[in-house]
């Protein structure tokens, strides 16, 4: 991927009129791409793949999530998260259970052996943070975090009003089918 240049040493590139041109989804499939890898490389010694790490991390923040508010929670179809769900069960991870309230409904819950592994996970996520944040200024970052929400609330809008039809936010946040 040709990485965009703005140094003084070569060629000066006007920053604004850059970014006007720029394409933002082939920078966020290369990003996933690259958080997908580190994470797989840290998961699999763990046991497990990264196909996962999005559902626990969902997963450590609230518990007793259905299968549904997962999927739109991590951007993924529902057929996916049954299957990654199914994984997790399967390493001894999750439960689920059925909604006593709406008996069609499974909420999902994190047994004790995700509860043992949550300090190493917490540890991939904030080693992988460290380098993506490398050189960053604490208001750089937080601008740059604020500027991601906007633009992942804008792109769920989108798909939500169905701007898209037939689209569907398969693996890839940005859905490039590159990823």
């Amino acid at each position: 991927m040709r990485i965009l240049c703005i140094s003084k040493s070569e060629k000066e590139i006007d920053v604004v009129a850059a970014a006007e041109h720029a394409a933002l989804t082939p920078w966020i499939c290369f990003i996933s791409r690259l958080s997908t890898r580190f994470v797989g490389g840290e998961m699999s010694r763990m046991g497990f793949g990264p196909g996962q790490f999005f559902l626990l991390s969902e997963l450590y923040a609230e518990e007793g999530l259905s299968q549904d508010e997962l999927s739109q929670r991590v951007g993924v179809d529902k057929s996916n998260t049954s299957r990654a769900l199914a994984k997790l069960e399967k390493f001894d991870l999750i439960k689920r259970k059925i909604d006593p309230q709406n008996h069609k409904v499974k909420k999902v819950y994190l047994r004790a052996k995700a509860l043992k592994v949550r300090n190493e996970f917490r540890k991939i996520q904030r080693q992988w943070n460290t380098k993506l944040f490398k050189g960053f200024t604490k208001k750089e970052k937080a601008a740059l975090i604020a500027s991601l929400v906007k633009i992942a609330n804008n792109a769920e809008a989108a798909f939500n009003q169905n701007e898209y039809p037939g689209a569907k936010v398969q693996g890839c946040p940005a859905n490039c089918q590159k990823c």
